[in-house]
């Protein structure tokens, strides 16, 4: 299959780009394929003993207040690991001793961005350091709880894929 790229078109939203390019498809057919680019990201399962922290966050994107694993954004030059320690100190107040990558993966074809999911865990709890337009409850729940507690909610990728790769990997 061979598609050939004629023409892009972006334009910058401050820290985002998106835009589309113009294909020519294998059928020979031309088409639009729109795209947005922001920051990568990570999602962090963080373990205490035998809860899992979880946060709990008004999305206005969505108009619903969803229960997930902490996460943002990796800031350039960041590695995985170190926005996930960063995030979960900011976000819930818990330092991590020990954290591990789990996966990367892109969260949807038109996000031409990458989600990484860190394991956390030796957590040692603190106080949260939210940016001023954040509001964010911290929530422990039994790890036997965990996924049910973020589908009880409406739930996003910030919490389902996260602890199901957790549980696959044994460690919930």
């Amino acid at each position: 299959m061979n598609w050939e790229r004629r023409g892009r078109r972006s334009v910058s939203l401050g820290k985002y780009a998106v835009g589309y390019d113009t294909l020519r498809r294998p059928d020979g057919k031309t088409v639009r394929r729109v795209w947005f680019d922001p920051p990568d990201s990570v999602a962090i399962v963080a373990r205490t003993g035998d809860e899992i922290v979880l946060i709990e966050e008004y999305r206005s994107r969505l108009g619903e207040t969803v229960v997930s694993c902490p996460a943002g954004r990796v800031e350039p030059g960041e590695s995985f690991e170190a926005a996930a320690r960063r995030e979960l100190r900011e976000e819930t107040g818990y330092e991590a001793r020990n954290v591990r990558h789990l996966e990367t993966y892109y969260p949807a074809a038109g996000m031409r961005k990458r989600r990484g999911i860190v394991f956390a865990s030796e957590l040692t709890p603190g106080r949260q350091r939210l940016e001023p337009d954040e509001f964010i409850d911290v929530r422990t729940v039994p790890v036997t709880d965990a996924i049910d507690a973020v589908r009880a909610a409406p739930t996003c990728g910030w919490a389902l894929p996260p602890l199901l790769l957790a549980r696959e990997e044994g460690l919930l």
